[in-house]
């Protein structure tokens, strides 16, 4: 076992052959930390621990394409967490991130997935579809793709953007949130059930209005070429 910070210890566990995943990366965060994943190309799925573990172990790994052997990815430690670069391309990236780690992604090419996970997630994706469903606060922005994100908090810092160069943006707030939304669209149309209304230049749309009073919150959403929805979240009955 080797330590690389006070913050987390790492335990590497490899495998002679290339199964799925073919290696494993495990340690400890503190929650208030930051897990940032770097990858290459390749599909990212983030998820909490398994329920056998505990709540501060972060798991990572890799799955190889079929006769790939990419680098096993490296974990480097910064001052609010760690750092994972994730080079080569992977069939897929297994992250689990710990209770109240927020998690920042940077992928270059392949799609993101981030279920469930308790601290706060931001992603951005070059090439690739990000889906964020989490309870906290979540924000995305790609260049070629689309964006879903439900997030379950009513308050958040500032202004939360979502952008997509080309491809949709769709996100799910709940209903009892408070802010101001502005939607934009150059080439595409706009849609929401929280019964705002905007308006339109040619092929450009915009709705700037408050939401629920509106207040010092925001929420900014756009696409160059793309339909942009803000949803409402209503709790379950």
């Amino acid at each position: 076992m080797k330590y690389f910070a006070p913050l987390f210890v790492v335990a590497f566990v490899g495998c002679s052959s290339l199964p799925q995943p073919y290696s494993t990366t495990v340690g400890f965060l503190k929650p208030g930390s930051t897990m940032t994943v770097n990858i290459e190309s390749g599909v990212l799925n983030a998820f909490k621990p398994a329920q056998s573990d505990p709540s501060n172990k972060f798991t990572i790994a890799p799955a190889a394409p079929a006769g790939a052997t990419p680098p096993v990815p490296r974990i480097r430690p910064n001052g609010s967490g760690i750092i994972v670069d994730a080079t080569g391309t992977l069939a897929n990236l297994l992250v689990r991130v710990p209770a109240g780690v927020n998690l920042v992604v940077h992928s270059k090419h392949g799609n993101v997935n981030v279920t469930d996970i308790s601290g706060n997630v931001d992603v951005h994706a070059d090439s690739g579809n990000v889906k964020i469903m989490v309870g906290g606060v979540a924000q995305a922005s790609t260049i070629d793709g689309s964006i879903e994100v439900t997030m379950g908090k009513t308050t958040w810092p500032g202004t939360l953007r979502d952008s997509a160069r080309n491809g949709d943006v769709t996100v799910y707030i709940p209903e009892t949130a408070a802010f101001h939304a502005r939607l934009h669209t150059d080439n595409g149309t706009l849609f929401t059930d929280f019964g705002l209304t905007g308006t339109s230049h040619g092929s450009d749309e915009t709705i700037d209005a408050p939401v629920n009073g509106g207040g010092p919150l925001g929420v900014d959403l756009e696409s160059n070429r793309g339909t942009v929805r803000l949803m409402r979240l209503s709790p379950q009955a």
